[in-house]
């Protein structure tokens, strides 16, 4: 039986996000969900992100996201900035304080990327970057020419 590409990508995701989430567990500084909301804003740094996006993000419900701002405002990681526009909304932005922390994930993120990629030969590498490379060209095509073929139909 042939293997499945979109079900290697996902096992490899989902070793990720657990061997990461353990890892930010282990740090004792913040949990999981923090974490994550940590490396959301990190991603969007400068970007509006309010609680909806948040919770769009991690998929968990509105208290559990609440929760966890609440704590990481407690911490002085992030602070709520009210929206001028609408007054129940407020941006979520992360403060000064994080600046040590986003240079300690890149260091760990070099790490664990060397610690992965270790063992195997320098063309295997240049390969499965060309590969990856194909793969997200072929997505892209699809999703700009808006398949409307649906085989469950």
């Amino acid at each position: 039986m042939e293997r499945s590409i979109i079900q290697e990508l996902r096992s490899v995701e989902q070793l990720l996000k657990d061997y990461l989430g353990n890892d930010a567990v282990r740090s004792g500084k913040y949990n999981l969900t923090q974490y994550h909301i940590i490396g959301y804003l990190l991603r969007h740094d400068g970007e509006k992100v309010c609680q909806k996006d948040l919770e769009k993000e991690t998929g968990l419900k509105k208290a559990s996201i609440t929760g966890s701002i609440d704590n990481l405002v407690e911490k002085g990681t992030v602070i709520r900035v009210p929206s001028t526009d609408d007054r129940r909304k407020n941006y979520i932005y992360l403060t000064d304080k994080v600046l040590n922390f986003r240079k300690q994930l890149k260091e760990r993120e070099n790490l664990f990327n060397d610690q992965i990629k270790g063992n195997i030969p320098e063309a295997d590498k240049e390969a499965f970057f060309r590969v990856m490379d194909q793969i997200k060209d072929n997505i892209r095509s699809l999703s700009e020419n808006k398949v409307t073929e649906n085989p469950a139909e």
